[in-house]
């Protein structure tokens, strides 16, 4: 039940980081070091 409810989050929390992303082009390496971030985070939680 926890997983499938952080998961639902995490999956809007990178819609919300990676839509805009795309918009302004930011630099792939910075969105995918986001990305591993926010993965590990919630690894630790």
């Amino acid at each position: 039940m926890y997983l499938d409810i952080s998961g639902y989050w995490l999956n809007i929390f990178l819609k919300l980081i990676i839509e805009p992303a795309h918009k302004l082009k930011i630099d792939q390496n910075k969105l995918q070091n986001c990305r591993s971030n926010i993965l590990n985070l919630v690894n630790v939680l």
